[in-house]
């Protein structure tokens, strides 16, 4: 009897509940744009799109919304002072766009102003940020601001999709004269500093709500009974990492006991505290060998210690474990899918995964596990998400030369790849992950379709190694068959003073792009290298023999006998960087159009391809429209109600100086300290247990067993590619070694002849290769 009355007394409150969400009021307007799909808050202090704490200390707590044509910040700092918060390319003050903020006296007072170096900010003549509200109590000071994306004002930071540098402080005292149009600011026992954030296209969005009434707000318009979801853990054991030396490890999953279809909807990293810096990357990837041997071998060693990754003949049992399902790099925080997307996970599907972890070396040796930890759900979601895998597949032809400022990179995926491998109605691009190692400056996804190149698909001209995280677009972007894909990846390596290869490891180079998109292909990766040609005449090599170990330079004779390794680290780059960076630029690559350990073109990897002829090239818009919001426009524009807007806004200006302004409003009541989220002092680690080695081990330790690689590598290649006797012809204006840089000679010309002299000599056991390309001076 008493269990049938709390089963009564339970429905009843279930549908309470029901009515109370059906009834409870709909704020007036929306406070974020429709085209975000995203739940309808009252008021920004209740609910923010993104947060951050960009402290160490937890003190300084930063939340925003991207909005139509403005961006809303709300800060919230543990001080009585003055806040300020800038926005730059970099973590130097100069060029910085920097707002100060305080409450004083039942007022919010503002101030837009911009950095000249290490000195008080200069205020703007053009005051384009605007307050919004404020309130302080005892501990905390509260500033709500927004500002248009591009203010056409030179003073102000454009605010784009590029990784931004936050730049924040706060002073425990008000300025100087804090109700005078010019106070000062005082610098001494101010704290200080910078650190990277995405703002728009962020992947991982943190929901911030502080009060019952947004909670309501949030599920009233679609309530769902709850959703079953399930936790994957995918972690390494206890491993050894060794000090001095860049490690990748490995190890096997096996597939959740499901009986159908699931979508992972969302992943993290796992990581031991203080352990953040050491670890690169990770990466999750599907194994679908077809071979019942092979299979066995990886049933046989799941759930066994970690591996390396190339080591004897597990490369053999890994080489059907290319289809990545997951990506995590140095930085991000982790991924959530769109509400309308998941990636499947099936019973039929890919039975093993494989996770890959990139170590950076450390000082001593450590044990470490990590890993990431996935979610996934029967709630299957419209679309089967996939991810793309573009760029510059890890080889040592991938060279980024010393003492460069700008090094260009490239990578294809051509059209005879998407062409064979996507349905005829393309695929929709939703999201991107940037990937570079230390030297990576900016990375971008051209997008070519019929000689004419389209809006890039993603890129980050501010680009941070240090920092990266997941984007999700608008709006997607579609790829058709037959479309190219052309990923940029610019370097800057004035700090290296020898040649860094491409690879996996920490101290190599990479560039590539993780493009997620639906609906899922078994495309996995569409990459290309330079071709063996490109790389050699690059270096000014004409002829090798492959009949000595390690294979000699032939031609010219001012190389004759020396190796390719010998070649590479005592080129004079500086003489022949430009002759060396038009090579690879126009130079031949050979693509990569893979799906699940299989070519998608047999035939494709083995043809040398030319860049593609760009008739329309793709240029941005410079031309600037300022939409400005201004307070006594509110009502006029039917904007947002946005709680603590009062009329009575007062723009003050100094008599003597109409150059410092100060924007002011009426301070909240300072009762509010239940919307103040609350805020740790001791946020975070205050040290690590490790620290990295600079250099963690001779850089010509590293670069020597990297060209050891470079050599089995070059060996296997021509005796793979190359099986007849053979002589290519080329023609040069002028050698290689005679090319010089402005103070030298002249630069000549290069012309590629595409017909191959074949010469056999049964008397000779040696094989001599000269291979050269076509180049063109930038």
């Amino acid at each position: 009897m008493a269990s049938s009355s709390r089963t009564q007394l339970a429905r009843m409150s279930s549908m309470f509940f029901i009515v109370f969400l059906t009834i409870s009021p709909r704020p007036s307007m929306p406070f974020v744009h429709n085209s975000f799909n995203l739940p309808v808050p009252s008021s920004p202090e209740e609910t923010w799109l993104y947060s951050a704490i960009v402290d160490s200390e937890g003190a300084f707590l930063l939340q925003w919304t991207p909005l139509e044509e403005e961006i809303m910040f709300r800060l919230t700092v543990q001080t009585t002072g003055y806040i300020s918060f800038g926005l730059s390319h970099t973590h130097d003050l100069r060029q910085a766009d920097i707002v100060v903020g305080w409450v004083h006296s039942g007022k919010v007072y503002l101030q837009d102003r911009h950095a000249i170096g290490h000195q008080e900010p200069e205020v703007d003549e053009k005051q384009n940020w605007v307050l919004e509200s404020g309130f302080e109590n005892e501990t905390h000071t509260i500033l709500v601001i927004s500002r248009p994306y591009d203010t056409c004002d030179e003073d102000d930071f454009v605010i784009t999709s590029d990784t931004a540098v936050v730049l924040w402080g706060y002073h425990p005292d008000d300025p100087v004269n804090p109700e005078h149009s010019q106070p000062r600011m005082h610098y001494h026992s101010s704290k200080q500093g910078s650190t990277n954030v995405v703002l728009l296209e962020r992947g991982e969005k943190e929901l911030s709500k502080n009060l019952l009434a947004a909670y309501v707000e949030q599920w009233r318009p679609a309530y769902q009974y709850p959703r079953v979801s399930n936790t994957w853990l995918l972690t390494s054991q206890y491993v050894e990492i060794p000090a001095a030396t860049d490690t990748t490890m490995w190890c096997m999953f096996k597939r959740p006991d499901i009986a159908f279809k699931h979508h992972i909807v969302k992943y993290e990293p796992v990581i031991k505290p203080g352990h953040e810096e050491m670890i690169q990357n990770m990466m999750v990837y599907e194994c679908t060998s077809l071979s019942p041997e092979v299979d066995q071998a990886l049933e046989d060693i799941v759930d066994q210690k970690t591996h390396k990754c190339n080591h004897g003949t597990m490369k053999s049992l890994t080489y059907s474990c290319n289809h990545v399902m997951a990506a995590w790099t140095k930085g991000s925080k982790g991924f959530s899918y769109p509400d309308d997307v998941g990636y499947p996970l099936e019973p039929n599907g890919a039975k093993f995964f494989m996770l890959e972890i990139q170590y950076r070396s450390v000082d001593r040796t450590v044990w470490d596990a990590a890993g990431l930890k996935l979610l996934y759900t029967p709630n299957l979601r419209l679309h089967d998400a996939g991810i793309l895998n573009t760029g510059i597949a890890p080889s040592w032809k991938h060279m980024v030369p010393p003492r460069q400022r700008v090094v260009l990179s490239q990578g294809h995926c051509v059209g005879e790849c998407t062409k064979e491998a996507l349905p005829p109605t393309g695929i929709h691009v939703f999201g991107a992950l940037h990937s570079t190692h230390s030297l990576g400056r900016k990375i971008r996804v051209r997008h070519l379709r019929n000689d004419h190149e389209m809006k890039p698909i993603t890129q980050d001209i501010n680009h941070n190694p240090n920092y990266t995280d997941f984007r999700i677009f608008r709006h997607t972007r579609q790829i058709l068959p037959g479309d190219h894909l052309l990923t940029e990846c610019q370097y800057n390596s004035m700090n290296h003073g020898q040649i860094t290869l491409g690879g996996n490891k920490a101290h190599d180079e990479t560039c590539q792009a993780f493009l997620l998109y639906w609906p899922k292909v078994d495309l996995s990766t569409c990459q290309s290298t330079p071709s063996l040609n490109t790389v050699l005449t690059s270096l000014g090599v004409q002829e090798m023999e492959i009949d000595s170990k390690p294979m000699k330079i032939s031609a010219p004779a001012s190389l004759l006998g020396k190796s390719l390794e010998w070649r590479l680290l005592n080129h004079n780059w500086r003489k022949q960087f430009r002759f060396f960076q038009s090579t690879v630029s126009d130079g031949q690559f050979n693509p990569t159009c893979h799906y699940r350990g299989k070519r998608v073109v047999p035939e494709l990897e083995d043809i040398n391809y030319s860049p593609p002829r760009i008739v329309i090239p793709w240029t941005a818009r410079n031309k600037c429209i300022s939409k400005q919001k201004r307070h006594n426009h509110f009502k006029e524009k039917n904007e947002p109600k946005v709680a603590g807007l009062h009329s009575e806004k007062e723009f003050m200006n100094d008599s003597k100086k109409q150059k410092k302004p100060i924007k002011i409003v009426d301070a909240e009541s300072s009762d509010q300290d239940h919307i103040m989220m609350p805020i740790n002092r001791n946020y975070g680690e205050k040290g690590t247990e490790i620290v990295l080695s600079h250099p963690p081990m001779p850089v010509r330790s590293q670069l020597k067993e990297k060209l050891w690689e470079m050599e089995m590598d070059l060996e296997a290649e021509v005796h793979k590619k190359y099986r007849d006797i053979y002589l290519e012809t080329v023609e040069l204006n002028n050698q290689p070694e005679n090319f010089s840089d402005n103070n030298g000679a002249q630069y000549g010309y290069h012309s590629y002849s595409s017909s191959w002299k074949i010469k056999v000599d049964l008397n000779l056991f040696g094989l001599t290769i000269a291979a050269f390309v076509s180049w063109a001076v930038i």
